[in-house]
């Protein structure tokens, strides 16, 4: 398509939207009410704590913000009120059709992203609420997926990314070696331009912005200098869902092409999902008055890839306990293992945990410090230049990922499975 018929189309196109949101919110009687008149207004999809699909409607009359949270999951819609703090930042109070104050929201607005933070009527609960326009994301065209990008430079780089359905992107990032973790947001409908910020093993932030080429490559942006990305594996992403305005469930695991994959799945979900599902049926009943009071959250993340394996972890996370497995998969065989099958004993788990504590000994936020010498490294996950030692998923502290190279960890695992990491 020649670049002035397209630019012409892209045209067309966001003059359609912002006749779209133009009708849903100038008709809208109580948005009048409270507005004088409409000088800005922008429709937004995202998710309230990661994972929570909703939709912001926002107007302004440049002294006011008025607007709606919708719950995709339902379909119930909270109104919201309030003031502009800033040219781009508000606090709003979040009403129920009785106009009974049932949060709070204060954040930042952009023509690009919405972050803010909801909060509940009591102030006990808060959650992240992020969201782009909506004409940017859940394209048809896109399909959730776990990528593996291996960037070039002076120093090996592999990332390992899940791409989802409302504009977000998380994973981990091996840089030589140090493993962190990051979130980002996807700047297109398709998820093919991305940014996030990784952390440096020196605590140093590193600015990325990922620009898709093909279906092999990314042209990768570090702190403004360019590097080549290379897409060494996609594997689709399966989400489990089911909420309401009572709170919500939700699970995302790779689609391996494996037999043995749903019944592993199922082991775990069969104990949390029903029994999560009843839990918020009987919360969102209209004289119970509840208001996000309960989240399940869970993934299986890919560490390691190879032809011969997969290795990872699955975490779940319910309202006071935390479960987490490491996993190998192997791929011929087609079987999971969990750690206790791979392992050769407790002890020398206590071993590795130990030296990964004193890996991470140099933090110096004392209370994260705490966390760590309380719970340890319990989790190893075997990769291809040794094992990972994991901590356990905390919502406030995150977990502390360590390597440990061949040399110093095999001895913890079965010699039988040696050969599959290529030790």
């Amino acid at each position: 398509m020649p670049a002035t018929i397209m630019k012409l189309f892209l045209l067309i196109t966001l003059i359609f939207f912002a006749g779209l949101s133009t009708a849903q919110l100038g008709d809208d009687s109580w948005i009048n009410e409270q507005l004088q008149s409409i000088k800005w207004q922008k429709s937004y999809r995202g998710a309230l704590a990661d994972f929570h699909p909703v939709t912001l409607m926002l107007a302004s009359d440049q002294k006011l913000v008025a607007g709606y949270l919708i719950h995709e999951g339902d379909q119930r819609k909270h109104r919201l009120i309030g003031d502009w703090i800033s040219s781009r930042q508000f606090i709003l109070h979040e009403q129920d059709e009785t106009g009974r104050i049932t949060g709070y929201l204060s954040g930042t607005v952009t023509d690009d992203q919405v972050e803010m933070d909801w909060i509940s009527s009591d102030q006990n609960r808060m959650f992240p609420v992020k969201a782009s326009p909506a004409n940017l994301v859940r394209i048809r065209s896109f399909k959730p997926v776990a990528e593996s990008i291996q960037v070039t430079g002076s120093s090996p780089m592999n990332i390992a990314v899940q791409k989802l359905d409302y504009g977000m992107v998380s994973g981990t990032v091996n840089n030589s070696g140090y493993y962190t973790r990051f979130e980002g947001y996807c700047l297109d409908g398709t998820c093919s331009i991305w940014n996030t910020v990784f952390q440096s093993s020196s605590g140093v932030p590193i600015k990325v912005q990922m620009r898709q080429r093909d279906d092999r490559s990314y042209r990768v942006t570090l702190n403004g200098v360019e590097h080549q990305g290379t897409i060494k594996s996609v594997t689709p992403l399966v989400l489990k869902r089911y909420d309401n305005s009572a709170g919500f469930l939700d699970f995302n695991y790779p689609a391996f092409n494996s037999k043995g994959l749903e019944p592993w799945i199922n082991k775990w979900l069969s104990k949390l999902w029903d029994s999560g599902v009843k839990h918020l049926e009987d919360l969102n009943a209209p004289e119970s008055g509840a208001r996000l009071v309960h989240r399940s959250s869970g993934w299986v993340e890919i560490l390691d890839e190879s032809e011969n394996f997969v290795s990872g972890m699955l975490t779940f996370i319910n309202p006071g306990a935390v479960h987490r497995e490491a996993f190998i998969w192997l791929k011929k065989e087609d079987t999971f293992l969990s750690q206790a099958d791979f392992i050769n004993t407790p002890e020398d788990i206590k071993k590795c945990g130990a030296a990964a504590l004193k890996m991470a000994s140099h933090f110096e936020d004392q209370d994260f410090q705490q966390w760590l010498q309380e719970n340890g490294h319990p989790y190893m996950v075997p990769v291809s230049t040794g094992v990972i030692m994991a901590t356990g998923f905390n919502m406030v502290y995150g977990d502390d990922l360590r390597l440990l190279r061949t040399a110093e960890a095999r001895a913890a695992l079965k010699k039988k499975f040696w050969k599959y990491f290529g030790w």
